[in-house]
Protein backbone atom coordinates (compact mmCIF):
# COMPACT_ATOMS: atom_id res chain seq x y z
CA UNK A 1 0.00 0.00 0.00
CA UNK A 2 1.42 3.40 -0.95
CA UNK A 3 1.90 5.90 1.80
CA UNK A 4 -0.47 8.84 1.82
CA UNK A 5 2.15 11.04 3.41
CA UNK A 6 5.73 10.40 4.33
CA UNK A 7 5.93 10.13 8.11
CA UNK A 8 8.84 12.58 8.26
CA UNK A 9 9.50 15.72 6.26
CA UNK A 10 12.69 16.63 8.04
CA UNK A 11 15.91 14.76 8.66
CA UNK A 12 14.87 13.07 11.90
CA UNK A 13 11.80 10.82 12.15
CA UNK A 14 8.53 12.06 13.60
CA UNK A 15 8.41 11.23 17.31
CA UNK A 16 5.25 9.60 18.66
CA UNK A 17 4.36 8.95 22.30
CA UNK A 18 1.80 6.20 22.96
CA UNK A 19 -0.32 6.39 26.11
CA UNK A 20 -2.33 3.31 27.10
CA UNK A 21 -3.40 1.11 30.02
CA UNK A 22 -1.27 -1.97 30.77
CA UNK A 23 -4.24 -4.24 30.06
CA UNK A 24 -4.10 -3.09 26.42
CA UNK A 25 -0.42 -3.88 25.87
CA UNK A 26 -0.93 -6.47 23.07
CA UNK A 27 -2.60 -4.17 20.52
CA UNK A 28 -0.26 -1.32 21.48
CA UNK A 29 2.80 -3.46 20.89
CA UNK A 30 1.57 -4.43 17.39
CA UNK A 31 0.77 -0.79 16.61
CA UNK A 32 4.16 0.42 17.89
CA UNK A 33 5.98 -2.06 15.66
CA UNK A 34 3.87 -1.07 12.63
CA UNK A 35 4.57 2.63 13.26
CA UNK A 36 8.30 1.97 13.64
CA UNK A 37 8.29 -0.03 10.39
CA UNK A 38 6.67 3.00 8.70
CA UNK A 39 9.56 5.22 9.82
CA UNK A 40 8.18 6.82 12.97
CA UNK A 41 10.18 7.02 16.19
CA UNK A 42 7.84 5.55 18.81
CA UNK A 43 8.09 5.81 22.58
CA UNK A 44 5.88 3.79 24.90
CA UNK A 45 6.56 2.50 28.38
CA UNK A 46 8.12 -0.73 27.10
CA UNK A 47 11.28 1.41 26.83
CA UNK A 48 11.34 1.89 30.60
CA UNK A 49 13.91 -0.24 32.40
CA UNK A 50 14.48 -0.99 36.05
CA UNK A 51 16.12 1.85 37.95
CA UNK A 52 14.73 4.58 35.69
CA UNK A 53 13.05 7.61 37.18
CA UNK A 54 10.00 6.83 35.11
CA UNK A 55 8.02 10.02 35.82
CA UNK A 56 10.89 12.22 34.63
CA UNK A 57 11.47 10.05 31.55
CA UNK A 58 7.77 10.03 30.66
CA UNK A 59 7.63 13.81 30.98
CA UNK A 60 10.78 14.22 28.85
CA UNK A 61 9.37 11.94 26.13
CA UNK A 62 5.99 13.71 26.19
CA UNK A 63 7.73 17.05 25.65
CA UNK A 64 9.86 15.66 22.82
CA UNK A 65 6.93 14.01 21.02
CA UNK A 66 5.56 15.52 17.82
CA UNK A 67 2.25 13.80 18.59
CA UNK A 68 0.71 11.98 21.56
CA UNK A 69 -1.36 8.92 20.69
CA UNK A 70 -3.81 7.83 23.37
CA UNK A 71 -5.63 4.50 23.22
CA UNK A 72 -9.07 4.93 24.81
CA UNK A 73 -10.44 1.71 26.30
CA UNK A 74 -12.47 0.68 29.33
CA UNK A 75 -9.17 0.32 31.23
CA UNK A 76 -7.44 3.50 30.02
CA UNK A 77 -10.26 5.90 30.94
CA UNK A 78 -9.72 4.82 34.58
CA UNK A 79 -5.95 5.44 34.52
CA UNK A 80 -4.69 8.71 35.98
CA UNK A 81 -1.44 8.28 34.01
CA UNK A 82 -3.30 7.98 30.71
CA UNK A 83 -5.49 10.98 31.56
CA UNK A 84 -2.42 13.10 32.43
CA UNK A 85 -0.56 12.07 29.27
CA UNK A 86 -3.64 12.67 27.09
CA UNK A 87 -4.15 16.07 28.70
CA UNK A 88 -0.56 16.97 27.86
CA UNK A 89 -1.10 16.06 24.20
CA UNK A 90 -4.45 17.85 24.05
CA UNK A 91 -3.06 21.02 25.62
CA UNK A 92 -0.15 21.05 23.15
CA UNK A 93 -2.55 20.49 20.24
CA UNK A 94 -0.93 17.21 19.22
CA UNK A 95 -3.32 14.55 20.58
CA UNK A 96 -4.29 11.63 18.32
CA UNK A 97 -6.99 9.51 20.00
CA UNK A 98 -7.43 5.85 19.06
CA UNK A 99 -10.37 3.60 19.96
CA UNK A 100 -10.02 -0.11 20.61
CA UNK A 101 -13.55 -0.70 21.88
CA UNK A 102 -16.80 1.23 22.28
CA UNK A 103 -15.58 3.15 25.33
CA UNK A 104 -16.47 6.84 25.24
CA UNK A 105 -13.44 9.07 25.93
CA UNK A 106 -13.55 10.98 29.21
CA UNK A 107 -15.03 14.46 29.39
CA UNK A 108 -12.63 16.96 27.84
CA UNK A 109 -11.37 14.51 25.19
CA UNK A 110 -14.48 14.01 23.07
CA UNK A 111 -13.94 16.95 20.71
CA UNK A 112 -11.16 15.26 18.71
CA UNK A 113 -12.19 12.61 16.19
CA UNK A 114 -10.76 9.23 17.10
CA UNK A 115 -9.21 6.58 14.87
CA UNK A 116 -10.44 3.00 15.19
CA UNK A 117 -7.71 0.47 15.99
CA UNK A 118 -8.84 -2.90 14.68
CA UNK A 119 -6.80 -6.07 14.96
CA UNK A 120 -5.16 -6.92 11.65
CA UNK A 121 -5.76 -3.40 10.30
CA UNK A 122 -2.53 -1.85 11.58
CA UNK A 123 -1.52 -0.61 8.09
CA UNK A 124 -4.74 1.41 7.77
CA UNK A 125 -4.28 2.75 11.29
CA UNK A 126 -0.70 3.81 10.48
CA UNK A 127 -2.00 5.64 7.37
CA UNK A 128 -4.66 7.43 9.45
CA UNK A 129 -2.06 8.37 12.07
CA UNK A 130 0.27 9.68 9.33
CA UNK A 131 -2.56 11.92 8.05
CA UNK A 132 -3.30 13.13 11.60
CA UNK A 133 0.40 13.93 12.16
CA UNK A 134 0.45 15.87 8.88
CA UNK A 135 -2.58 17.91 10.00
CA UNK A 136 -0.97 18.61 13.37
CA UNK A 137 2.19 19.79 11.62
CA UNK A 138 0.21 21.96 9.20
CA UNK A 139 1.10 19.93 6.12
CA UNK A 140 -1.30 19.35 3.23
CA UNK A 141 -3.19 16.08 3.54
CA UNK A 142 -4.97 14.15 0.82
CA UNK A 143 -7.75 12.01 2.23
CA UNK A 144 -8.20 8.48 0.86
CA UNK A 145 -10.21 8.47 -2.37
CA UNK A 146 -9.72 12.20 -3.03
CA UNK A 147 -6.72 11.97 -5.34
CA UNK A 148 -7.54 13.71 -8.65
CA UNK A 149 -6.81 10.49 -10.55
CA UNK A 150 -9.57 8.72 -8.63
CA UNK A 151 -12.18 10.74 -10.57
CA UNK A 152 -12.83 9.70 -14.18
CA UNK A 153 -12.00 12.23 -16.89
CA UNK A 154 -9.69 14.25 -14.68
CA UNK A 155 -6.41 13.45 -16.38
CA UNK A 156 -3.69 16.13 -16.34
CA UNK A 157 -2.50 17.31 -19.76
CA UNK A 158 1.01 15.96 -19.19
CA UNK A 159 -0.42 12.44 -18.97
CA UNK A 160 -2.23 12.53 -22.33
CA UNK A 161 -0.62 10.36 -25.00
CA UNK A 162 2.03 12.20 -27.02
CA UNK A 163 0.26 11.48 -30.33
CA UNK A 164 -2.98 13.34 -29.44
CA UNK A 165 -1.75 16.86 -30.39
CA UNK A 166 -0.31 15.47 -33.63
CA UNK A 167 -3.61 13.75 -34.46
CA UNK A 168 -5.42 17.08 -34.03
CA UNK A 169 -2.84 18.81 -36.22
CA UNK A 170 -3.23 16.20 -38.98
CA UNK A 171 -7.03 16.43 -38.71
CA UNK A 172 -6.83 20.21 -39.02
CA UNK A 173 -4.50 19.99 -42.02
CA UNK A 174 -6.71 17.47 -43.84
CA UNK A 175 -9.82 19.55 -43.09
CA UNK A 176 -8.10 22.67 -44.46
CA UNK A 177 -7.00 20.85 -47.63
CA UNK A 178 -10.49 19.46 -48.22
CA UNK A 179 -12.06 22.86 -47.65
CA UNK A 180 -9.47 24.52 -49.91
CA UNK A 181 -10.01 21.83 -52.57
CA UNK A 182 -13.81 22.22 -52.48
CA UNK A 183 -13.50 25.98 -52.61
CA UNK A 184 -11.38 25.80 -55.84
CA UNK A 185 -13.88 23.66 -57.73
Amino acid sequence: MAKTIAPATRTEPVRLFISYAREDRGPVERLAHALEAAGFRVWWDAALEGGHHFAAEIERELEAADAVIVLWTAASVKSNWVLDEAMHGRDRGCLIPLRLDDTVPPLGFRQIQGIDLEEGQEAQTVEAIARAVARIRGLPVREPGTHPRSRPGNRPARERPVWVPFAWAVFGLISALIFWGLDRS
